[in-house]
């Protein structure tokens, strides 16, 4: 298994965050594991994090809900739109992300917004490469802002990432 991450701009000027893991995995093996919601929903998201609601539906167009409560008692609610599906190259999705602090969530969410585009490259006939670039499109008042939301993903998507690994074992 190998991790690579790292902050980077896209084309668009924005800032990204990208990592990529490799997989003893052949590539479509991997990518059902991201599209089947009874698999995704056993490694998709921030570890320790109970999941309460999850819904996915890989189609162009189709929608990704996830609401779920990490150890704190911290909640987040994402909703997105699946933009692009190629079976079994890419999956992209446009979500937006509401936090609610389990010390105030009288004062509402904390709402922000990012493309997520996943590539899945075969290295071989058993092995695979899963790549994840994140753009934040708009931080809403998140705390820290755009760099802390990009560390936050780096973190989030390689808990993810080990999750996944731990799942096609």
């Amino acid at each position: 298994m190998n991790l690579k991450g790292k902050k980077e701009s896209t084309d668009g000027g924005r800032n990204a965050v990208r990592i990529s893991r490799d997989y003893d995995f052949p590539r479509e093996t991997v990518f059902r594991m991201f599209t089947d919601p009874r698999k995704a929903v056993k490694f998709f998201g921030p570890e320790g994090a109970v999941k309460l609601l999850f819904e996915l539906d890989p189609r162009p167009g189709g929608s990704i809900r996830i609401h779920d409560r990490d150890s704190e008692g911290n909640t987040g609610k994402t909703s997105g739109t699946i933009t692009e599906i190629v079976v079994p190259e890419l999956l992209v999705f446009r979500s937006a992300t509401t936090f609610f602090s389990a010390a105030t969530p009288e004062k509402g969410g904390v709402p922000w917004e990012a493309l997520q585009t996943i590539k899945f490259e075969a290295l071989g006939p058993r092995k695979s490469r899963v790549t994840v670039l994140v753009q934040v499109l708009a931080t809403g008042s998140f705390p820290g802002g755009v760099q802390a939301l990009e560390e936050g993903y780096m973190s989030g998507w390689g808990e993810t990432l080990d999750m996944l690994d731990r799942e096609l074992r």
